[in-house]
């Protein structure tokens, strides 16, 4: 046989061909490469839209690599897509409903890895899938905020520092804090609006800081400010809808009523913030503002009548913030940045000089790894630490 360029590049291209369908295979038996690569050890949480996501606590297979030195255990997102599609068949969905739910995964995956901030969740290995499952690798987690409150929804079994946790008001501040910090990055300096802050979005790593993921909804700042009539608002039934099983726009409860307006919308930025405050709200009161079940009227129906009634078991000094950041006017809520600077916050807590930020961290991780063996009140104290160098021993 002659070979000519022409036929040696039919070769190479069926070979090509031939090695990803061995590769696709070896794939469909062996499932994503992080189920390749980590042993899973125990499940820790659930996270992301409709808490789909199961997450485990994993450790590198074949012994030590360089990653292994700075992340001993990471965090392995697991989601069953057989499960979830017995489940919608179960109910009734279509699967046009079920591969856009997966775009929404997708989507999100996609973002976090672009996404490099200390406020943002650090993926290690991006998403892969095959047709049964999808995976991908972050840094070691504790739980998301929604299980840290209590919503243990696709928990096989719920980890013992998990039953029965409560969160401390110290501790929501601090939290809220670093949410907001991350905020202030995506609005300012990503030009991002998220567009989904809930309890299922937000994550808490293995040293108790809180990070933003779920960015399946995020849109560019820009293009809502430059032209807002390309933004069409979320679609919510006018009855109560049950879509737990694969939600395919953010949670009603915590989406600003200008993402639900049935005209064009315009926002921007102040919608996260209304996102946050319902955040705030459901961390602080112990209960939802809203409990809407995704019915648009219910929705429209609590906005327009939430009386001051609504803030009595809020912190005097936690009122006039969080009523700003939950305005049905846009223009009347603060900036993110403005809520890092809010009375909630005496003395700039939190603020520190590069100098003592170091310590801080690795005191925090201390404490918080002792606060899952005692609990809340720990948690407290070791926050209470933190706050005092913070504000009186490296002040700015």
């Amino acid at each position: 046989m002659i070979y000519t360029s022409g036929n040696i590049d039919l070769i190479l291209r069926a070979f090509a061909k031939t090695a990803a369908v061995i590769e696709k295979t070896v794939q469909d038996v062996t499932g994503p490469k992080a189920l390749q690569d980590y042993e899973l050890l125990d499940q820790i949480g659930s996270a992301g839209p409709g808490l789909a996501w199961k997450l485990y606590s994993a450790k590198a297979r074949g012994g030590s690599t360089l990653l292994s030195h700075q992340y001993p255990t990471v965090c392995v997102w697991v989601l069953d897509k057989r499960a979830l599609s017995e489940a919608r068949v179960r109910v009734g969905l279509s699967r046009a409903a079920e591969d856009s739910f997966f775009e929404i995964i997708r989507a999100d995956a996609s973002r976090l890895v672009r996404l490099r901030h200390p406020g943002v969740v650090h993926v290690i290995q991006a998403l892969d899938e095959n047709k049964n499952a999808m995976a991908m690798v972050t840094e070691p987690l504790f739980a998301s905020v929604a299980n840290a409150l209590g919503i243990l929804d696709n928990i096989s079994k719920v980890p013992k520092e998990l039953q029965g946790m409560e969160m401390g008001l110290l501790e929501v501040k601090h939290g809220l804090l670093q949410v907001a910090e991350c905020l202030d990055f995506l609005h300012n300096n990503a030009c991002l609006i998220h567009r989904a802050i809930s309890p299922e979005t937000v994550l808490i790593n293995s040293s108790g800081a809180w990070k933003l993921g779920g960015f399946s909804f995020s849109i560019s700042a820009d293009l809502s400010s430059t032209d807002p009539s390309t933004m069409q608002p979320f679609h919510y039934a006018e009855y109560d809808v049950e879509d737990s099983v694969l939600p395919l726009q953010p949670s009603l409860n915590y989406t600003a009523p200008e993402l639900v307006r049935p005209k064009a919308p315009s926002f921007g930025c102040s919608s996260d913030i209304f996102s946050f405050g319902c955040l705030a709200y459901h961390l602080i009161a112990k209960k939802p503002l809203f409990d809407c079940h995704n019915n648009v009227k219910m929705y429209m129906n609590n906005l327009t009548y939430l009386s001051s009634e609504a803030f009595s078991s809020i912190p005097h000094e936690l009122v006039t913030d969080l009523k700003r950041m939950l305005s049905a006017n846009e223009a009347l809520r603060p900036s993110a940045l403005d809520f890092t600077g809010s009375t909630i916050y005496a003395h700039k807590s939190f603020t520190k000089e590069e100098e003592g930020d170091t310590l801080i961290q690795d005191l925090q991780m201390r404490l918080w790894e002792l606060s899952n063996e005692v609990g809340t009140e720990m948690r407290d104290v070791g926050l209470t630490v933190t706050l005092y160098l913070t504000c009186y021993v490296w002040p700015t």
